[in-house]
């Protein structure tokens, strides 16, 4: 069972879930949190609430705060997936307010008809993520993926909402110890956020507490017209921290919305109690809990480099095993085989004499048996030669395809690598492979793409001749 461990912050608490599972089902164990001290010391906070909790192999995950992404919603005239990401990516080299490489940036479709995609692009400095990775990484955390606080109250409702009769889009106003945010869903869909850097400590010292939310809720419906037109809240949905039952009749009479409060527990009922401050476990909950794989991803382009290069590493070591173990399962069959005939082979000798036509017919099912042997040798050098190269396809490099040229024992190996010298430590790699007679590289060729510049080559792999 796989574990995945969340990392989120504010500027008063930090906190931590764990939960286990895997694809995209995913069972909340523990929530823990800390309040941090004056100096906001991040990483001793996070060293103290990851004693106990095995991140050895944990898929780790970490929480950008919506107020530090900006979000820009464009339509573009095509629904083909490829061409929307180009499209973005277009789009946010010339409009974005700083330069591209400085930025961190994903999108997701909202709405697609008539060949058109409304698509929301939301982008992200890159230092602020580079803050983070380095604070993770401080704690000892290798992190897979960053996604936005608007993901986790996405990942919370799609939970919670089964308990209410929630009109849809309904507008989520979760309040943490020192943020809020306002989440627009439809259809198990984000359709617009926004966060306001206010929390429980802000809204509970005002006594026009409702009357200033619900200025923050008509906010967000004025950008929502804005964004979509035609599109508009059709409930109010409160949840996190605060007397949020109090708050409710104001907020229904003043924005004239149906408004539903919900346990911000509600989808793990007994597990956020182990948070020894006040937190709303909405956030981080809904992240660890949610299906990671439709999840926004602010991770820089090494990260997911990185990432993309292990999940292939693993598929081509488990198809590599595979493999041998098909090949070991036919060279037993076959090695039993040949005893037969070796064992029938001397019985039969006894009698050549007496039956010399018959000994010659069995003289020639022993030169077909060995004929097999020969082969089944040769397909083991060949599976050995294979399974070399999948280990040593490491380091950035990736392979496309590999074809065999059984006559001149040649295997010609495309792939990429991120550049030319990783291509060249490649070569050496397989070069060292006992297999390998000799490595020659036919073409590399310099490629730039959406995920960056690459290195695109060919190889030619002589294999070893017959062993004696």
């Amino acid at each position: 069972m796989a574990t995945r461990i969340v990392v989120e912050w504010t500027r008063l608490t930090a906190r931590v879930a764990v939960a286990e599972g895997g694809g995209s089902r995913y069972r909340l164990r523990a929530i823990r949190s800390q309040a941090l001290g004056p100096s906001g010391a991040v990483g001793e906070a996070l060293a103290s609430l990851l004693k106990g909790v095995k991140t050895t192999g944990a898929e780790v995950l970490g929480v950008v705060p919506r107020e530090q992404v900006i979000t820009r919603v464009v339509k573009f005239p095509s629904i083909q997936p490829a061409e929307l990401v180009q499209m973005a990516e277009m789009y946010a080299k010339g409009q974005l307010p700083y330069p591209r490489e400085q930025t961190v940036m994903d999108s997701y479709v909202l709405q697609q008809a008539e060949g058109f995609s409304l698509v929301a692009i939301v982008a992200c400095q890159r230092e602020a993520v580079d803050r983070q990775l380095a604070l993770l990484r401080e704690a000892g955390l290798p992190v897979a993926s960053l996604t936005v606080s608007s993901w986790g109250v996405l990942g919370w409702y799609r939970d919670a909402a089964r308990s209410g009769a929630i009109q849809e889009p309904a507008l989520v106003l979760q309040i943490d110890d020192a943020r809020t945010d306002l989440v627009l869903i439809a259809g198990g869909r984000i359709l617009s956020s926004r966060s306001i850097g206010q929390g429980l400590q802000e809204w509970t010292s005002s006594s026009e507490t409702a009357e200033l939310l619900g200025r923050e809720v008509e906010r967000s419906r004025s950008s929502i017209r804005k964004e979509l037109p035609g599109t508009d809240v059709r409930s109010l949905v409160l949840t996190g921290l605060g007397p949020l039952a109090q708050w409710k009749e104001q907020l229904a009479q003043q924005l004239a919305l149906p408004t539903i409060v919900l346990d911000a527990n509600l989808p793990w009922k007994g597990i956020a109690a182990q948070a020894n401050t006040p937190i709303s476990p909405v956030v981080i909950g809904g992240v660890a809990i949610g299906d990671f794989s439709g999840m926004l991803n602010l991770s820089p382009a090494e990260v997911r480099g990185q990432r993309r290069h292990q999940r292939q590493f693993q598929e081509l070591a488990v198809a590599g095993g595979l493999f041998l173990a098909v090949v070991g399962t036919g060279a037993t069959l076959l090695h039993t085989q040949v005893l037969r005939q070796q064992r029938m082979r001397a019985q039969l000798d006894e009698v050549l004499t007496e039956m010399d036509p018959d000994a010659k017919v069995i003289r020639e099912k022993t030169r077909v048996a060995q004929f097999i042997g020969s082969i089944l040798k040769d397909r083991r050098q060949f599976a050995g030669l294979l399974t070399g190269i999948f280990q040593r396809t490491v380091g950035g490099a990736t392979l496309e395809v590999i074809t065999f040229d059984r006559n001149r024992r040649e295997l010609t190996v495309r792939g990429n690598a991120p550049s030319t010298q990783d291509v060249l430590g490649y070569i050496a790699q397989l070069e060292d492979l006992a297999e390998v007679e000799s490595v020659e590289l036919k073409y590399s060729t310099r490629r730039t793409t959406a995920a960056g510049e690459r290195t695109d080559f060919e190889l030619l792999v002589r294999q070893r001749g017959r062993s004696s």
